[in-house]
Formats: structure tokens, sequence, C-alpha cells
């Protein structure tokens, strides 16, 4: 029961502080509006796989099980491509290091 009045006491506040916050502008164009935004980018792009970086490989592996079902009864006929079922459907891997 303790648990149960804490909780609702953190949920409580937690709400609270939300209506407590300020409201951010959209139209707020001044000075450093975006810096930490860019900054995160700035970290991603310089984390990225490229040609050449040989810190990171990259192994993908798997299959591909697909059928064509073709069938024709002299009126009509049509082709149909279908997975294999769930046990031996297309399976993907991909493994890497860093």
């Amino acid at each position: 029961m303790r648990k149960m009045r804490v909780g609702a006491l953190v949920a409580a506040g937690v709400l609270a502080g939300g209506f407590a916050a300020t409201n951010a502008s959209a139209a707020d164009l001044g000075g450093n509006c975006c810096a930490d935004l860019e900054e995160r980018i700035a970290e991603l792009e310089a984390t990225t796989a490229r040609k050449g970086n040989r810190k990171v490989s990259l192994t993908v592996s798997g299959w591909v099980g697909q059928q064509v079902m073709w069938w024709d009864d002299g009126a009509e006929s049509n082709a149909y491509v279908t997975d294999l079922g769930s046990t031996l459907g297309s399976h993907v891997k991909f493994t890497g290091q860093a």
C-alpha cells in the first residue's frame, strides 16, 4: 500500500511539474535555439560508418525463402509469389563489430 501512495505522489509531482514548465515558442529564432540539436547531429555524423573506416565491420547473412505457384485450368492461368511459411520464411541477420 505504501508503494502505491509513493507512486501516486510521484505521478502527481510529475504532472504538476509539467504544468509549471514554461512554454516554448515555435517562432523563437533568437541566438542559440538549435545548438544542442546541431551538436547531436555532429556527434552522430562522426560515428557513422563510412567507406574506408577500418574500425567497423558488418556482415549481412541469411536466406530468402519464397515460392512461385503457377496454375492453368484451361480458362485462366495465374502465378503467385508466396512465402514458404513461418518456419521456412525469409531470414536476414546483421552482425557487426565496432
